[in-house]
């Protein structure tokens, strides 16, 4: 059953009338709705003064990498934060990317980057990958610059945020990530590999049918050849050897279509050696974690992912 906080959730939200096949239009409907969902359900960030646009050069154009800086003097960690938005839609600019990178930079003291990597159906796989980990090179680069430890550098990301996020570590296994961080990821992109997880009732199969119309529609738009999504970078839980990935870990939640290939790819990076956590939120859907300002389920996932970041870093200060 679900908990009167997400029933809450589901009942404010208004996804009629997105036309998924005008880009523009859709993008715009999404935005604004999240930034809605946000400002109903939400904990704001703290205050950051140190808020810095920069312009990364990738294959063809340059994209658009905001940093965030705590006070004190550095080097800090760094932490580098993908968006979701099922490679399509989504934006650095979006106001729960912004608060997430508000709170990381505060409460686990480290540089805080968000990456505005171009977007499918214009820029279908491997372009948004290859822009991540342009990103990441980047950062990792201009340490120096960024007032950041390049031997201290986290990855993670949100749903398509952390299925760019893995598959960076993939498309160059050279990058120095210390761990990544991956929230309700999606790791296998094959056809029928995602399946509706229990019963709930007709509001929330509604909203499953909903949901799974636009990730198939996005699906279609990131991999315009349907065979691409048998390849690692598109699904990184196939991934031929899981030992490349550095320690892990995984949030999930109990009623995401996503949660089985997720936890397989648990499996699978811990079979290789590789030190790796899956936690499953009881009760949360696949947008759930956006209820911080309400539910306190979801405000423990925000804390552990706090917690994360800092043990994390405390162990990198104290065994470089």
């Amino acid at each position: 059953m679900l908990q009167p906080e997400v029933l809450a959730h589901l009942d404010a939200m208004d996804m009629g009338g997105v036309d998924l096949t005008d880009v523009d239009a859709r993008r715009t409907a999404l935005t604004r709705e999240i930034d809605r969902m946000f400002n109903l359900f939400g904990l704001p960030g703290p205050h950051v003064d140190d808020v810095r646009d920069h312009e990364v050069a990738v294959e063809g154009a340059s994209i658009v990498v905001r940093s965030y800086h705590p006070d004190g003097n550095g080097p800090f960690p760094a932490h580098v934060v993908i968006h979701g938005g099922g490679w399509t839609t989504g934006s650095i600019d979006e106001l729960v990317a912004d608060h997430t990178a508000r709170h990381r930079t505060v409460h686990a003291e480290c540089v805080t980057v968000l990456v505005e990597y171009r977007l499918a159906p214009e820029h279908p796989f491997p372009t948004p990958l290859n822009d991540v980990v342009a990103a990441v090179r980047w950062v990792i680069d201009h340490a120096e610059e960024l007032g950041v430890d390049p031997d201290v550098v986290t990855l993670g990301g949100s749903s398509a945020g952390a299925n760019l996020a893995a598959a960076a570590i993939l498309a160059d296994p050279a990058l120095a990530v210390r761990a990544l961080v991956l929230d309700v990821p999606a790791l296998d992109l094959r056809e029928g590999r995602n399946a509706k997880p229990t019963d709930l009732g007709a509001q929330y199969d509604g909203l499953m049918s909903e949901a799974s119309d636009m990730i198939d529609h996005a699906l279609r738009e990131y991999l315009p050849d349907p065979a691409d999504a048998s390849s690692p970078l598109a699904s990184p839980v196939l991934a031929p050897d899981p030992s490349v990935f550095p320690e892990t870990f995984i949030f999930t939640a109990e009623l995401d279509v996503l949660r089985p290939p997720a936890e397989e790819f648990a499996r699978r990076l811990a079979r290789a050696g590789v030190r790796v956590s899956i936690t499953c939120y009881a009760g949360a859907l696949h947008g759930s974690a956006i209820l911080t300002g309400t539910w306190a389920t979801a405000r423990r996932w925000h804390d552990d992912t706090l917690a994360i970041l800092r043990d994390i870093h405390a162990r990198a200060t104290v065994s470089p």
